[in-house]
């Protein structure tokens, strides 16, 4: 992989979403070396992993990758130097119409606020971006720890009160969500949000379609570790992330 410790951060663009001021923060033409990245995850062994409701399969992304985002991160979103919790290559290769229901609505990684997920497109269109939503019934776009009850509720009174989503119908405006912004998908792009936002990848349907490509991963504040080596942050992340985001998370 390239020498990473010279490469210049690459600039931001910044928008906010919905009326919780959800921040968006794009970055295109990210990572200096992205072909590599893509041959490199051809090389990987892709697995399921029991509970993980992404529609699709996961890798181990290479150390430097991990070093070289957290420096990204740091550089690119508000609140100082960020760690990496996890990160994982991920191939979206589930057809919309094999989609449980849970997958065919909006979700977030976790309730904690200081989470940041960061998805990087290693892939180009027909493959499609991300969404971001508002729920209908709460007005919720991003979920803590105090809204975590009253919107699973709600959920509940969706699935009575409402049509659920049909086989093959995907995340977008439906009676129960409202799409308050997306993030177009472009090779290379690197796109940073809260963990705890409502939102769902724009999954293409029909076939000619190539496999949809990303590094998915979150980040947190490193000072909120409180873990000066990097084997106890391995362990205290792992202990955050499974915590905090239960398994609500899918990419």
């Amino acid at each position: 992989m390239v020498e990473l410790t010279s490469v210049a951060v690459p600039s931001a663009e910044e928008t906010v979403l919905g009326r919780e001021n959800v921040p968006l923060i794009i970055l295109d033409d990210a990572h200096p070396a992205p072909q590599t990245l893509v041959e490199m995850a051809h090389e990987q062994h892709f697995q399921r992993t029991a509970g993980d409701f992404y529609p699709g399969t996961r890798a181990d992304v290479p150390p430097e990758y991990r070093d070289w985002l957290a420096r990204v991160v740091s550089a690119s979103w508000p609140g100082g130097d960020m760690a990496v919790l996890r990160s994982a290559f991920a191939i979206a290769t589930d057809q919309p119409a094999d989609l449980v229901p849970i997958q065919r609505i909006p979700h977030f990684d976790t309730v904690d606020p200081q989470v940041v997920a960061a998805v990087h497109y290693l892939c180009a269109p027909p493959c499609r971006g991300t969404g971001f939503y508002r729920h209908r019934r709460t007005g919720y776009e991003r979920i803590d720890r105090a809204r975590q009850s009253a919107w699973r509720q709600a959920l509940n009174r969706d699935s009575r009160d409402l049509s659920a989503p049909g086989p093959g119908q995907l995340p977008g405006d439906s009676a129960a969500f409202e799409r308050i912004g997306s993030a177009e998908l472009r090779f290379n792009r690197l796109i940073l949000y809260p963990a705890n936002c409502l939102h769902a990848g724009d999954l293409a349907k029909g076939g000619g379609v190539p496999p949809r490509l990303t590094i998915t991963s979150l980040l947190a504040p490193a000072a909120s570790l409180h873990v000066p080596a990097m084997a106890d942050h391995d362990r205290l992340a792992g202990q955050r992330v499974g915590r905090e985001a239960g398994k609500e998370d899918r990419g």
